[in-house]
């Protein structure tokens, strides 16, 4: 038993590290070539990707079968489901791009709609909760929200694999954007709470399971949802706003700013936890319903949790 885990870890361990090689070279690739060109070679790689990786293929589907049921044809989820993998690989190619941008260049790549409702919020002087979904080009939302000076940071794990994570880590500090990691989460915490009673604005991305989380609606299913958001909100009595984003047709990203939104609360905590993240969910689902070929998280395991679910 012990040889084959450590076999296993092994295994692993050579995957990781092959698929940080393929990005170092795709990360070089990609900065080498003139952004003129990531629309065509997205759509060759999307493509690709679409055709050869079956399980994230069939993932994205069944996703769709559930969210979407027989509101969509096949033909269509097959549709969205190859422009989600052509997303996927323009994304990275765009945020890849923010590293060549000077501020210039960066902010004049995107439309900003409601920042009034930033600076309202800020100005309560408590920290500010941002809630966001892996969509549209989500990284390059936080370079911007920098370049703009607002005291921005995000709770993030890191990716799968301790040379991509450093490697991840050198790319985000090369573009002086802050990150929370979330590996150890004692320390995770402390470090939000410092960053709120500096006034500053905290994003989370609550869009994907968390089995610890709580229970809501999304696409009339039944999902476990992250409830960090809902709780530091509740116990600082932070504001808290909807940051998203999508690439629109002529290329530039739209940032829209929600809120401050109304939250619920009462002297029942858990209650009101839930009842938020059951609202900011609702949010998220707006806009994925939007922008379904945006949405990164189809390839995320989104439907997990419940019986109802697993029948279907």
């Amino acid at each position: 038993m012990g040889k084959r885990k450590k076999r296993k870890k092994f295994q692993k361990e050579i995957l990781h590290f092959l698929i940080f090689l393929f990005f170092v070279l795709f990360f070089y690739m990609v900065k080498l070539l003139p952004s003129v060109i990531y629309p065509l070679l997205s759509k060759i790689a999307g493509l690709m990707a679409f055709y050869t990786m079956r399980n994230n293929r069939k993932l994205i589907l069944m996703n769709m079968d559930i969210a979407y049921g027989d509101t969509l044809s096949h033909k269509e989820k097959i549709r969205i489901c190859k422009e989600v993998f052509i997303s996927v690989v323009l994304d990275l190619c765009e945020a890849i791009q923010v590293l060549k941008m000077n501020d210039k260049q960066l902010l004049d790549t995107s439309i900003f709609e409601g920042e009034e409702n930033l600076k309202s919020a800020m100005q309560l002087n408590r920290g500010v909760i941002g809630i966001c979904p892996h969509m549209g080009n989500f990284p390059k939302l936080q370079a911007v929200l920098t370049k703009k000076n607002y005291p921005v940071n995000y709770f993030s794990r890191p990716p799968s694999g301790k040379h991509l994570a450093r490697f991840f880590k050198r790319l985000i500090r090369s573009a002086n954007v802050p990150l929370i990691y979330v590996v150890d989460m004692k320390k995770a915490i402390k470090e939000s709470i410092r960053w709120l009673n500096k006034n500053g604005i905290l994003g989370f991305y609550i869009d994907q399971h968390s089995g610890s989380g709580a229970e809501v609606d999304f696409f009339n299913r039944k999902v476990f949802s992250p409830i960090g958001a809902a709780a530091l909100a509740r116990k600082f009595n932070c504001p808290v706003v909807g940051l998203f984003t999508y690439r629109m047709p002529n290329g530039k990203q739209k940032i829209i700013v929600e809120g401050p939104y109304p939250l619920q609360k009462t002297n029942d905590m858990e209650k009101d936890i839930q009842a938020n993240t059951a609202f900011f969910m609702k949010r998220v689902e707006h806009y994925v319903r939007e922008h379904p070929e945006q949405w990164f998280s189809w390839l995320h395991r989104r439907f997990r949790h419940s019986k109802e679910n697993k029948k279907t």
